[in-house]
C-alpha cells in the first residue's frame, strides 16, 4: 500500500511517506512501528528530533532502546497533538562536516548498521566526486527530491510557518552539554555511534561555497545557537 502511494504524493521513500500526508492533511493510521515509537517517546517524556549524520542514531537508542526515525517537529505536531505536551530538542552539526560524513555515507551505499534507502542507493554508489553530490542537492526542488542525509537541517526544526519549534538545540561537539540535559530523562551512558570513514580529496574554493550556499540557513542557525550559548 506505501508503495502505491509514494508516487502519488510525490514521494521516493517510504519513510517520507508519513510526513507528506501530514502536511497534506491527509488522515492516514500509524503502523504498529510508529505506534511503538510514540509509546517510547511518552514513556521517556522527551521528544528527540534525530536529523541525520549528527550522532542521533546512539541517542535515539539511548533515550528509547530504538530508532525514533527522521521526522519533523510538524510530523509530531500534525499527527501527534499531544506530544506538544514534552520538551523537544535536537542536534546540530557544521555543515560543512555534516556534508562530508553524508558524503562518505553516500558513496558506500550506507554503513554496517543501515543502509541508504534502494530508491537512492545505486544514485549515490555511483558519484564519481563531490560535485556530482553537490549537483544532486542543487537540482532538488523539493526535501524530498534527496535522501534525509543531504536535506538541511532547518527542515526539521521548524513549523509549517518555517519558525524553529523545537524548544532545546544542541551543537554535536556539545556532548558534555547533551548528556547534562538528557540526565533528567535516562540513566544511560551515550555512546558514540554510525561513524563512516572514507578518504577524500580536500575540497576546493568552489566546493566549499557551494556547500555554504546550499546550507545558508543552517549555518545562520547555528550562528544563533552559539551566541545564546556564551550569553
Amino acid at each position: 500500500m506505501q508503495t502505491l502511494l509514494q508516487p502519488v504524493v510525490g514521494v521516493k521513500m517510504s519513510s517520507d511517506l508519513h510526513e507528506r500526508l501530514a502536511e497534506l492533511h491527509i488522515p492516514y493510521p500509524p503502523g504498529p512501528k510508529r505506534r511503538k515509537r510514540m509509546k517510547k517517546i511518552r514513556q521517556c517524556g522527551l521528544l528527540f528530533i534525530h536529523i541525520p549524520k549528527n550522532a542521533g542514531t546512539s541517542i535515539s537508542r539511548t533515550l528509547y532502546d530504538l530508532e525514533i526515525g527522521h521526522e519533523t517537529i510538524r510530523y509530531f505536531h500534525n499527527r501527534m497533538w499531544n506530544m506538544r505536551q514534552y520538551p523537544s530538542f535536537a542536534i546540530l552539526r557544521d555543515p560543512l562536516q555534516r556534508f562530508l560524513s553524508a558524503y562518505r555515507y553516500a558513496r558506500m551505499g550506507g554503513s554496517s548498521d543501515r543502509r541508504v534507502t534502494a530508491s537512492f542507493r545505486q544514485q549515490y554508489m555511483n558519484f564519481r566526486c563531490i560535485d556530482d553530490a553537490l549537483d544532486h542537492i542543487g537540482e532538488a526542488r523539493r526535501p524530498y527530491d534527496i535522501d534525509h542525509i543531504f536535506r538541511k537541517q532547518k527542515w526539521y526544526l521548524t513549523d509549517r510557518n518555517g519558525r524553529i519549534a523545537v524548544d532545546h538545540l544542541f551543537m554535536m561537539e556539545d556532548m558534555d552539554r547533551i548528556r547534562q540535559f538528557m540526565k533528567k530523562y535516562t540513566p544511560n551512558y551515550i555512546p558514540h555511534a554510525n561513524r563512516t570513514q572514507d578518504d577524500l580529496p580536500p575540497l576546493n574554493v568552489d566546493q566549499i561555497y557551494r556547500i555554504r550556499k546550499i546550507y545558508e540557513e543552517d549555518y545562520d542557525l547555528i550562528s544563533q545557537v552559539r551566541a545564546l550559548q556564551e550569553k
